[in-house]
């Protein structure tokens, strides 16, 4: 009996917090800015392998802005870091929300001293820190930071986020009451039918088709009317972006609805996501058209290993199977998280014109992988392995190898190509010929894309292999990096007398494997040096250093051990 009732009210419980995180409080959050709320950036915003998780606050292009807490919490997170969300806040609320403050020039009060404080203990500017629940409590409306433009931001502004604590996934920001003004409907520019195998054509051709849209204010048609002829399996797409009142910026679709006949085929829901599926939005839209194009369509239809909870409906996932003689009306209904709408109608006949096809090559490939299997693919002198869930679909692999490289000392493997998006990394593992320990320390794998841009990804000896993960397909070769960072001082000289001067600057890089680690001291003592990685610069902000003669000493590492040190004398 008494078991019975345990169990029902751990399920009664568990049931009112599901329905609590599905009831989105309006009003409980006041916005962390003191100024009327413009967005750079919205929720559900398609970005470069992600979503954009949170809303991009104008700071009329300039930094120092206060910014406050948006309700009563604690402190549960610091995190500082030179990519990224740069300097950001994390506060956790008692109605299971945690809000989310990043790109910050510096933090205030009891914050900035407790972070500075963590930062010494660790000897580490760059830190991932969880303080005690009890250590630095807010109050709804007091000031944490100020405003700046650290990490990835490409100008100054305020990322702000509301996470669910429990889960962290990020919520729209937008269903929770802020003031922010939008009637603007979203705007359609055009629409693509994709045939789905080597069967499927659209207007007789086997490859995307595009097709541009006219019109404004919510009533789009297409531009041309010739007539939209399909067969087989085919998947439709959109390019649609939406707008806010005050800005141009090209912001996220809140919800995309795909009809059929009037009948729901399709429709997504940019309400909330998991982090950990927020790459497979190279799977919601055209990736291949997007890295040739730099344009996005938002596939109507999901690949079968896209596991995104943002589809909210669909039947036989999107897909649309075309026959002679048939004639379908689509309708796609798009709308903003404030409900501004717009929608397109157009009509695809189910026709073919056979004698009229191209003659289709059969383009050969080396072996065809399963989306739902792990995959192992070997030649003589390289191995790939691809895990589990990394495939969006089965993937027929292409492979060859190309000459060796400049500055190489293996032929570049080319294993498939980088038009196709990974979910996970796969692990490449490449031989090499007989190499002094030395030199085997100095090696990395390389990664080349499409536009001929390579980058270091390391790597792990195993005999004669080294592996190394890599989240694209692409050209692979082994490099060898043995020389040094490059440090070069900034506005300290030796001997120069720095009283007039607030910080301390040098500017760092490397020519391959990329800073992996540095370290800096004043008179043999570790000081803090913030890294600002948009100019390669790193500096220290004087605090209380005694009058007198003082020496600066700073080491620098790169991803293959190779060391930098530089030793200056200073006066203040």
């Amino acid at each position: 009996m008494i078991k019975n009732f345990v169990c029902s009210f751990l399920l009664l419980v568990i049931g009112f917090n599901i329905s609590a995180q599905d009831t989105i409080p309006k009003n409980y959050f006041r916005s962390p800015l003191g100024i009327p709320l413009f967005l750079a950036g919205n929720f559900g915003e398609l970005r470069s392998n992600h979503f954009h998780s949170g809303l991009d606050m104008k700071t009329q292009g300039k930094e120092g802005f206060r910014i406050y807490a948006a309700a009563d919490g604690y402190v549960s997170r610091i995190k500082i870091s030179p990519w990224g969300y740069g300097k950001t806040i994390y506060i956790d609320h008692p109605n299971g929300y945690t809000t989310v403050y990043a790109h910050l020039k510096g933090f205030s009060g009891d914050i900035a001293k407790e972070t500075k404080k963590y930062q010494y203990q660790k000897e580490s500017w760059e830190i991932d820190w969880y303080p005690a629940d009890t250590l630095m409590k807010v109050k709804k409306g007091d000031v944490i930071a100020i405003s700046g433009n650290t990490g990835g931001s490409g100008g100054p502004h305020l990322h702000f986020e509301i996470r669910e604590t429990l889960s962290e996934h990020p919520v729209n920001p937008l269903l929770f009451g802020f003031e922010i003004k939008d009637n603007i409907k979203p705007i359609i520019r055009s629409i693509t039918l994709t045939p789905l195998n080597d069967t499927s054509y659209v207007n007789n051709k086997n490859i995307m088709q595009r097709f541009i849209v006219t019109g404004a204010n919510g009533v789009y048609r297409l531009k041309y009317s010739t007539p939209i002829n399909a067969y087989g399996e085919i998947g439709i797409g959109i390019e649609t972006i939406d707008k806010l009142n005050g800005y141009g910026n090209r912001n996220g679709i809140y919800t995309i609805e795909l009809q059929r006949e009037k009948e729901t085929i399709f429709k997504s829901e940019m309400k909330k996501f998991s982090f950990d599926q927020s790459r497979a939005l190279n799977s919601l839209i055209d990736y291949e058209y997007y890295l040739k194009k730099k344009v996005r369509f938002q596939r109507s239809y999901i690949e079968p290993n896209n596991q995104l909870s943002i589809y909210a409906e669909h039947k036989n996932n999107g897909i649309t199977n075309f026959k002679k003689g048939d004639k379908f009306n689509f309708k796609y209904i798009v709308k903003d998280t404030y409900q501004n709408t717009s929608g397109i109608s157009f009509v695809v006949n189910g026709n073919v014109n056979k004698s009229a096809l191209p003659q289709l090559i059969t383009q050969k490939f080396d072996t065809l992988f399963s989306y739902q299997d792990s995959n192992f693919f070997e030649k003589p002198n390289i191995s790939v392995s691809i895990p589990k869930g990394a495939l969006y679909k089965d993937l027929p692999l292409h492979f060859h190898t190309a000459d060796t490289m400049l500055g190489a000392i293996t032929p570049t493997y080319f294993v498939h190509n980088d038009y196709t998006p990974l979910h996970q990394p796969i692990f490449v593992s490449i031989k090499v010929g007989r190499l002094s320990e030395y030199l085997r320390s100095k090696a990395t794998i390389v990664h080349f894309d499409s536009r001929k841009r390579y980058y270091a990804r390391g790597g792990e000896w195993r005999n004669n292999f080294i592996t190394a993960k890599s989240k694209n397909f692409g050209g692979f070769a082994v490099m060898i990096d043995t020389v040094a960072p490059k440090i070069t001082p900034f506005n300290i000289i030796p001997n120069r007398n720095m009283a007039n001067y607030k910080t301390l600057e040098v500017k760092i890089g490397d020519n391959l494997s990329g800073v992996k680690s540095y370290r800096a001291t004043i008179d043999g003592k570790w000081v803090i040096m913030e890294y600002e990685a948009k100019k390669a610069k790193l500096f220290h902000t004087f605090d209380k250093l005694p009058k007198g003669k003082h020496e600066f000493n700073i080491e620098v590492i790169d991803g293959v051990g190779n060391v930098a040190t530089i030793t200056i004398p200073f006066s203040n």
